[in-house]
């Protein structure tokens, strides 16, 4: 059971170190540009999970160009140059947790970025009272936890934007690796006994 414990974690540690090296394409789904939400398509290196998904700024004063960045995973806002990182606020997972779910159907993407942007706090931004409304009904912030901010980088590793992200539950590979680690155990005891 230890020797199953220890290549569960060390396939998420491994899994973790990958994502440093992750290239993603970011471009706009529909309208002019620079119209959200924006589509992020998987190029190399990210998990297998990743498929092509639409997502919304983090970052109010970080303008960017379609193309092809390095990107990372992180729970807080990443800035090059040493600046400190920033805790994504849980509303901005709970607005884009609603958008996943459907329940932001009314409002143009472009009404969802600014509440995007004031949910985070950014001054001159503010939060849609409507769609607080919306956010504070549960059924439609299924999820929200699982939201992480999907950090770009350009080839000079220079803060290019953030963006948001859905992520699976890493504890549930973790237990998924425990449960069958446990059923084969117990499997191999069963066989044992019946051979005696």
């Amino acid at each position: 059971m230890r020797k199953q414990l220890f290549a569960a974690l060390l396939a998420l540690i491994v899994c973790g170190t990958a994502v440093a090296d992750m290239q993603i394409n970011i471009g706009i789904s529909g309208g002019d540009w620079p119209s959200a939400p924006y589509v992020i398509t998987p190029v190399s290196g990210t998990p297998a999970w990743m498929t092509p998904f639409e997502t919304f700024c983090v970052e109010s004063s970080v303008p960017f160009t379609p193309g092809n960045y390095a990107a990372t995973i992180d729970d807080d806002i990443l800035y090059a140059g040493g600046s400190t990182p920033v805790t994504l606020n849980d509303n901005v997972k709970k607005v884009y947790a609603a958008f996943l779910n459907n329940e932001l159907g009314g409002f143009t993407g472009n009404e969802i970025q600014e509440s995007v942007w004031g949910a985070q706090g950014y001054s001159g931004h503010s939060l849609d009272a409507a769609i607080a409304g919306i956010i504070g009904n549960a059924s439609a912030i299924v999820g929200w936890d699982a939201v992480k901010v999907l950090n770009l980088w350009g080839p000079e590793g220079q803060d290019v934007q953030s963006q948001l992200v859905l992520v699976p539950v890493p504890g549930a590979a973790l237990l998924g690796a425990l449960g069958i680690g446990f059923a084969a155990t117990r499997l191999r005891r069963r066989r044992l006994t019946a051979d005696s």
